[in-house]
C-alpha cells in the first residue's frame, strides 16, 4: 500500500541520523539503546542482545507485516490533565455536535468510544452517569470500552475488597449492552506521580490490576456476557527501572491467571508530548515505533504474555496549543496511524484510540488542554479530517448485526 512505502522510504532516510541515535546510552555489543527520538530507521537497527532485563535496547529492527484490519476508536470525554486535578477550566461540552462529529468520523468503518474516567470513588452514581453514556454512543451505532479506574476515596485506598466489588458492579451493569466490548481495568499503573490520570499513585495499585483483571473476567464468563473483553494498559517509557519492575510485578503477582483472564494488553503511547518531549523528535513515526516493538519484544514477554495476546494502542495522540501548529499534529496524526498499519502484523496490533476529539479548552495556558481534533467550539482542525480518511482507507469492517455474540471467550482460572 502507499503509505507503507512510503514510510520506509522515509525510514531509510533517517539512516543519516545513526550517529546521533548511537551516542544516547551504552547497550550490549551488537546492539543499539532505546532511540527516543526514532533517529534510526529498523533498516539500520541491529537485533537486540538478551538478555535486556531492564529493555534498555532498541527492539525497532523488524519488518512491517500487515495482518487483519485495525479496529479504530476515539476518547470522547475531556482529557484529564497530569497532576493531581485539572488546572485550566474545561469549556462545557455540547453532546449534538461531537455526536455528528463521531458519526463522520465512524463513516462504514468500525468505530469505537473509549470512555475515560471511571473512577472507583464515583460509587454508584457514576457507574449510572456511564451507563447513560454508554447507551447513547450505542444508540449512535459505535463500540464503547470504558476505562475502569481504580481512584479510591482517601478512606478507601488500599481496600482491594471494595475495589473488587466496584469492578464486578461495572461488569454486570454493562454487561446486557452488547455495544459495551472492552473493560480497560485500572489506568497507567506503572505511572505513580499523577493521581488525575493515573492509578499508580494509590496503594497497592498492581495488587488492584491483577485482582481487577481477573475479577472482572470471572464474572463476565460467570454471566455469559462473551462479548466483553478485557485487559489493561501502560504509560510507556516513564524510567527505566520503574517500568521494568512494575512488568516483573505484573508477571509475578498474576501469573497464568492473569494471562488466561487478559484479552488484551494496551500501551498508551505520546512520544513528541511527553517522553520523549518534542524536541527530541526525529521523525514520529520512527519514534511510535519503537515504542510499540518495545512493548511487544521486552515489556509484555517480562509478565509472560506472548504472541497471542493482542496489543491495543489504548492513548495516542498529539496536541496543538503553544508552540505546536495544528499542521504539525496532522502530519504526526498521519505518521502514528502508518505506522501502527504498516507494522500490525509484526507485533499484533488490533486497536489503535486516539486521544481525543475535542480541546479542553482552546485559548488554556498548556498543551495539555489541547489534544482534540477538534477545537473546543467543535470546528475542525486539519488533523480531523486526515484521521477520517485514514480511518475511512485502513480501517477494519463495521461488525454484523450478530457479530457481538459471536466474540471467542477466554477463561479466567
Amino acid at each position: 500500500m502507499l503509505g507503507v512505502r512510503s514510510l520506509i522510504r522515509r525510514q531509510a532516510a533517517a539512516a543519516a541520523l545513526c550517529a546521533t541515535g548511537l551516542a544516547l546510552a551504552a547497550a550490549p555489543a551488537g546492539a543499539i539503546p532505546w532511540d527516543a527520538a526514532g533517529a534510526i530507521p529498523p533498516s539500520a537497527t541491529p537485533a537486540p542482545v538478551r538478555p535486556d532485563p531492564l529493555c534498555r535496547q532498541s527492539y525497532a529492527d523488524d519488518r512491517p507485516r500487515g495482518g487483519p484490519a485495525i479496529r479504530f476508536g476515539i476518547g470522547p470525554r475531556l482529557a484529564g490533565a497530569s497532576g493531581t486535578a485539572n488546572a485550566t477550566p474545561t469549556v462545557p461540552e455540547n453532546a449534538r455536535k461531537a455526536d455528528a462529529a463521531l458519526r463522520q468520523l465512524r463513516g462504514r468503518r468500525f468505530f469505537a468510544v473509549r470512555l475515560n474516567r471511571l473512577f472507583m470513588a464515583g460509587g454508584d452514581r457514576g457507574i449510572a452517569r456511564f451507563k447513560r453514556l454508554a447507551d447513547r454512543y450505542a444508540r449512535l451505532g459505535l463500540e464503547v470500552e470504558l476505562q475502569v479506574r481504580y481512584h479510591p476515596r482517601p478512606a478507601d485506598d488500599g481496600d482491594i475488597h471494595k475495589w473488587l466489588a466496584f469492578v464486578r458492579k461495572v461488569v454486570r451493569t454493562f454487561g446486557p449492552n452488547r455495544r459495551v466490548t472492552g473493560l480497560q481495568i485500572t489506568n497507567e499503573v506503572n505511572l505513580t506521580v499523577s493521581p488525575n490520570t493515573s492509578d499508580g499513585a494509590y496503594k497497592d495499585a498492581v495488587r488492584a490490576l491483577v485482582s481487577g483483571v481477573i475479577a472482572a473476567k470471572r464474572e463476565s464468563l460467570r454471566r455469559g456476557y462473551r462479548w466483553q473483553r478485557i485487559g489493561f494498559n501502560y504509560a510507556w517509557r516513564f524510567g527505566d527501572v520503574s517500568d521494568a519492575r512494575f512488568w516483573d510485578a505484573v508477571g509475578r503477582l498474576g501469573g497464568a491467571k492473569l494471562r488466561r483472564a487478559t484479552d488484551w494488553v494496551g500501551i498508551d503511547l505520546y512520544p513528541g508530548t511527553y517522553v520523549p518531549a518534542l524536541a527530541q523528535i526525529a521523525h514520529p513515526g520512527d519514534a511510535f515505533l519503537e515504542g510499540l516493538a518495545q512493548m511487544r519484544e521486552c515489556y509484555m514477554p517480562k509478565a509472560g504474555f506472548g504472541r497471542a495476546t493482542p496489543m491495543r494502542i489504548e492513548e495516542t495522540g498529539f496536541p496543538t496549543g503553544p508552540g505546536r501548529s495544528e499542521a504539525l499534529q496532522a502530519r504526526v496524526v498521519r505518521d502514528f496511524v502508518r505506522t501502527a498499519v504498516a507494522y500490525r502484523g509484526t507485533y499484533g496490533i488490533s486497536d489503535f484510540r486516539f486521544f481525543g476529539l475535542r480541546d479542553n479548552n482552546s485559548a488554556g495556558p498548556s498543551f495539555q488542554s489541547y489534544f482534540g481534533l477538534l477545537r473546543d467550539d467543535y470546528t475542525r482542525k486539519p488533523a480531523f479530517a486526515v484521521y477520517r480518511r485514514l480511518v475511512a482507507r485502513y480501517g477494519a469492517r463495521a461488525p454484523g448485526a450478530h457479530a457481538h455474540a459471536h466474540v471467542r471467550a477466554r477463561g479466567a482460572g
